[in-house]
């Protein structure tokens, strides 16, 4: 059971990723600016001083035109963890390297949020793979996303391409729902 419950969520990575890479450039940057619009008019973006958010990898959205409107912090892969940790940018030319996967991360010398800090005060974007309008997540499987919201208080946001909504994707009880799903057409409040 748990072999075909991996399976499908290997396939389904498979399916949305290849949809996400089917849009043009032009596509994409037209559909980032409805997304990053869709997220200033909510309420919980706007009432927030911190915002998580993530370096757009491959054909994900692109929310840098947000970066410089709050408290930006970025994940950083920390080995000593095991995981990501955030760390906040005020230099987004000098403060980021390339990163684990390629990605541009944090400088290794910026200090990590505390775990409390980011619980109680941070609004994390979350990247995704595919999302339901229910707020059931696909990411990359690594669950360092589950890893850093355990224990939020501000419900997270996915932020994916209309073409990467799922009808259905199955959950394991590590998996980290979100509290709203935003695309370029569409906003769930889950």
């Amino acid at each position: 059971m748990e072999e075909q419950f991996l399976q499908e969520k290997s396939r389904l990575r498979k399916f949305y990723a290849a949809r996400r890479r089917e849009l043009s450039i032009t596509e994409r940057q037209g559909y980032d600016r409805e997304i990053c619009a869709k997220i200033r008019s909510l309420s919980v973006y706007r009432e927030t001083e911190c915002a998580a958010f993530f370096v757009a990898w491959g054909a994900e959205p692109d929310l840098s035109e947000l970066f410089c409107e709050k408290r930006a912090f970025l994940p950083r892969f920390s080995a000593e963890l095991e995981g990501y940790e955030m760390v906040e940018i005020t230099d987004w030319e000098k403060d980021l390297l390339p990163g684990k996967y390629g990605i541009p991360e944090p400088r290794p010398e910026l200090p990590a949020a505390e775990p409390e800090f980011i619980r109680e005060e941070m609004l994390f974007m979350v990247p995704a793979v595919a999302c339901t309008p229910a707020g059931i997540r696909l990411g990359h499987g690594g669950g360092f996303y589950d890893r850093l919201l355990a224990g939020v208080k501000k419900a997270p946001v996915a932020v994916v391409y209309s073409c990467q909504i799922a009808p259905v994707i199955p959950r394991a009880g590590h998996d980290h729902p979100m509290g709203i799903v935003l695309t370029e057409k569409n906003l769930w409040y889950c």
